[in-house]
């Protein structure tokens, strides 16, 4: 029952913090944008019964103006205004959702340190912060430079193998409490 109640906390302050995310910080939306797609121009064939004449003025008449390149160059500037907006998006959200997954963890560790009847709780906690933490990276990764992603890892995995230490000496130090009372007996 701890495993399932593990996992559904988990995964519920997982979604929970990316609805907030999206609540408080929604990522942009190309249907927003407003971006009109230049229209394409159908190209007409000549018939074969036509004259050369003929058949140059209908090919004429169905060549690109200059007002479809210009529908174009709009489209293309609107499409690039797009893409820089979810890129700085994308940048923004792998931080706050690291910070928030950092910050997820301590509150994990501490459930854990102060609540260790809950462990469920605490695993919880713990597991939804490095989800956290792995879908910003995956959302951030393209729009990130390598120098902000190893540095973040860097701290990230600080962090965490710093926890896990601390951990591992209160499991060490509570085993080793049960085996003097295992002697006394």
């Amino acid at each position: 029952m701890n495993v399932v109640y593990g996992i559904g906390i988990a995964v519920i302050l997982y979604i929970v913090v990316l609805l907030g995310i999206n609540v408080f910080y929604p990522a942009p939306h190309f249907e927003d944008y407003n971006c009109t797609e230049p229209k394409l121009v159908e190209i007409q064939v000549c018939n074969p019964s036509m004259t050369v004449g003929d058949c140059y003025n209908v090919v004429a008449g169905t060549q690109l103006n200059e007002s479809s390149n210009v529908s174009e160059a709009a489209f293309k500037a609107c499409n690039d205004r797009f893409q820089k907006d979810d890129e700085i998006y994308a940048k923004n959200f792998l931080l706050i959702t690291n910070v928030i997954g950092v910050c997820i963890i301590f509150v994990s560790l501490f459930l854990f340190l102060y609540l260790s009847s809950m462990i469920n709780l605490s695993a919880g906690t713990a597991f939804a912060g490095l989800i956290l933490i792995f879908f910003g990276f995956a959302r951030g990764w393209m729009a990130t430079t390598d120098k902000t992603k190893f540095i973040l890892g860097m701290i990230i995995a600080a962090v965490i193998i710093s926890f896990a230490v601390i951990i591992n000496k209160r499991y060490a130090t509570e085993k080793s409490k049960e085996a003097k009372k295992i002697k006394r007996k």
